[in-house]
């Protein structure tokens, strides 16, 4: 039973089914399909960051878009030399991390102190305040019109600039996210978080500095966000404010609901259900134009039938399927 436990961990299961990705995806895909679901990838990372935040700490934030905002305007001004300094992408990179970790530890120092719909409200109220800057600040952030001229990822040799090419490298990065989060989730920091989420006067009467512990769960969502936006800038080439306004930051929350706030798998399936299931559905007219409609009214069902997601619903089912053949064992023989 030890020996199957171990074979089955997070871990071990995200290795083979990141490998099996690589060699079975490019080949059942085009190359149109291939963007879509790299975009969902991309995604994804932006929702590991919100796990930790919801799915541990139980904060509800919206603010995860605007963090990848500041790591995809980081790259795009480092990598198009519009500032008058041109940088190679992986430093840049790097940069946005920190920069949207620096952001996130400044902001979140203060909006941490508000509780329940307070905190949610002013996330809310950050995304807004982003977006005008986003679309408004020109100097900065291209205004309007964007940022275009970016720079393609090259690793040593290698320049990433095929969807296939995109799709090796979005899977190792994933896979390496979500090992980091599930890690995160059995460290003293992750029980700190689950402390917070279960009762905040608990957890403080048993030694643990709520505030800290959700300061650093912000600032991780936020270096997380900035990962997504980097990765997100050199991908499609182009930055525009329209990808960071409220209706997009309801996104992310929606791709952690659906999939499941504390399973990997539940997230990166979310993530590109959300995203690829508009192109798939985009003939149909009804659906196109109610989509936001059908969010709203799936994120109801799910949290009333299904709370933890579909990753939650597919565990349970596992339970309940593991019981049924336990019972259907025939009971040992007794010794004479």
């Amino acid at each position: 039973m030890n020996i199957m436990r171990k074979v089955f961990r997070p871990s071990c299961v995200l290795i083979v089914v990141s490998i099996l990705a690589m060699l079975f995806g490019p080949s059942n895909l085009s190359s149109y399909s291939m963007m879509i679901v790299n975009v969902g990838l991309i995604y994804s990372i932006a929702s590991f960051g919100l796990s930790i935040m919801l799915g541990m700490g139980g904060q509800v934030s919206f603010a995860g878009l605007t963090f990848m905002g500041v790591g995809c305007y980081t790259v795009g001004n480092l990598c198009s030399g519009r500032l008058g300094l041109l940088m190679d992408p992986i430093p840049a990179i790097l940069c946005g991390i920190v920069i949207s970790g620096i952001t996130a530890l400044l902001i979140g120092s203060i909006l941490v102190k508000l509780k329940g719909t307070y905190f949610s409200f002013a996330t809310i109220a950050l995304v807004q305040v982003a977006w005008s800057f986003y679309q408004n600040y020109a100097p900065l952030f291209g205004g309007a019109g964007g940022i275009s001229g970016i720079s393609k990822l090259a690793i040593g040799p290698i320049t990433i600039d095929k969807p296939d090419k995109w799709f090796y490298l979005l899977v190792i990065v994933v896979a390496l996210v979500a090992l980091f989060v599930e890690r995160i989730r059995h460290t003293k920091l992750g029980r700190s978080l689950a402390a917070v989420r279960d009762n905040d006067t608990a957890a403080l009467t048993m030694g643990v500095n709520t505030y800290r512990v959700k300061v650093i769960g912000f600032v991780l969502a936020g270096m997380l966000a900035g990962l997504s936006g980097g990765l997100y800038a050199l991908n499609i080439g182009f930055i525009s404010s329209d990808m960071f306004n409220y209706e997009r930051s309801t996104l992310v929350l929606i791709i952690t609901m659906i999939g499941g706030v504390n399973n990997a798998f539940g997230i990166i399936l979310g993530s590109l259900l959300i995203n690829v299931l508009p192109e798939v559905l985009r003939d149909v007219e009804i659906i196109a134009k109610y989509l936001q409609l059908i969010y709203g009214l799936a994120v109801i069902l799910m949290m009333i039938f299904m709370p933890m997601g579909i990753a939650g619903m597919v565990s349970d089912a596992g339970k309940w399927v593991a019981r049924k053949l336990r019972r259907r064992q025939p009971p040992a023989a007794k010794e004479v």
